[in-house]
């Protein structure tokens, strides 16, 4: 039987069938998924020392394992999934507590806003600083303040919260060692006041980037698509929301606000084809507004209440067989991902003859 060999971080170099480290564990995780045999539990994050990190499985784990401690481990092997060399730990993985301190030298990929995904927790992004907010919470007893921005790059933005560190609104940044998460199908990014944070003299063109929806992957923001309807849902049109909580009504109240007043909405969801992919994509009043023609006094006429069938010609006459732009951001779940517009327009018919070409696959 091959011996282990006790490697750093570095030094692992393609896929490795026992080897022994020592390291830190830097985040820790656990999900559970179903097999053949019923419900299965696997831990997953990241381990590092002073010479790299590496993220982790783990199909057997001790309780007793804990984030920022360092430990010994033993009998484990490497394997490469989706292209991303990781660490594996079974029932044969051991692990010895140790009592020494390990300062961890993190190396960070860099990614384009709109390339980010949740395989690499921890990134390099730059982006325009933007729509400063914040914020107090308390910890421990002990009053502390995030900051809330937006970062936008070239090809899409992602909300930012920095904890304890003020950045400078307006500014272009390199942001080494942000944390990626994801939030109600969201992305978003934390980070530290450890993570390195430079400003660079770039002058960031506020262009609109047209993205083709085949190439779209994470839950981001400022995505800009187009394409035809091809379906929409039958239950678009006039809704009815709560005034105090905002939740549709079905029912004659709010359950939970029965002496609320009741208002008047719009919605529709459908789906888009640009050619190279289709996408589902829902809007509200603010998306469809302008488009649609239909204002707030129209929905809010005590006069004259708004009509079901009516708004939904409306929007059905704005949307379908018209060549469309529609901006917003993206959001993942369990059936893949969608997006949630903020703007919804027609655009130039030439734009409609090269959408039209792409869809019947180059054809005249």
């Amino acid at each position: 039987m091959e011996s282990s060999k006790n490697l750093k971080i570095a030094e692992i170099k393609g896929e490795v069938m026992e080897i022994n480290v020592k390291a830190k564990i830097l985040s820790l995780s656990k999900r559970e998924v179903q097999s053949a045999k019923g419900p299965l539990t696997y831990h997953y994050g990241l381990i590092g020392d002073e010479t790299g990190v590496m993220p982790f499985t783990a199909w057997s784990f001790p309780t007793t394992v804990r984030e920022n401690d360092v430990y010994e481990i033993s009998k484990c092997y490497t394997k490469s999934y989706k292209e991303k060399l990781r660490i594996y730990f079974d029932n044969r993985t051991e692990f010895k507590l140790l009592t020494e301190t390990m300062e961890v030298k993190r190396t960070y990929k860099y990614y384009e806003i709109k390339d980010l995904n949740l395989n690499d927790k921890f990134v390099t992004v730059e982006g325009l600083v933007t729509s400063e907010n914040r914020r107090e919470y308390e910890k421990d007893g002990e009053k502390k303040e995030v900051f809330q921005y937006i970062l936008k790059d070239q090809t899409a933005t992602i909300p930012l919260s920095s904890f304890g560190k003020k950045l400078e609104a307006g500014k272009y940044a390199r942001i080494e060692g942000a944390r990626l998460d994801e939030f109600n199908g969201y992305y978003r990014l934390n980070m530290s006041d450890k993570a390195n944070v430079e400003y660079i003299n770039i002058d960031l063109k506020d262009e609109e980037k047209i993205m083709d929806i085949v190439n779209l992957r994470g839950a981001v923001g400022g995505i800009t698509v187009t394409g035809f309807i091809i379906n929409m849902g039958e239950k678009s049109g006039l809704v009815v929301r709560c005034s105090e909580c905002n939740l549709k009504v079905d029912d004659i109240r709010c359950s939970d606000h029965p002496e609320a007043p009741l208002k008047y909405d719009i919605f529709t969801y459908f789906t888009i084809d640009d050619g190279t992919d289709y996408l589902q994509v829902s809007a509200g009043f603010e998306a469809l507004k302008e488009i649609a023609n239909i204002n707030r006094e129209y929905l809010d006429n005590p006069q004259r209440p708004p009509l079901k069938k009516e708004v939904k010609e409306k929007i059905e006459s704005a949307l379908t067989h018209h060549a469309l732009k529609i901006k917003g951001n993206l959001r993942i779940n369990n059936m893949g991902i969608s997006l949630r517009s903020t703007e919804i327009s027609a655009i130039t018919e030439d734009l409609v003859k090269s959408l039209k070409t792409e869809i019947n696959g180059g054809s005249n």
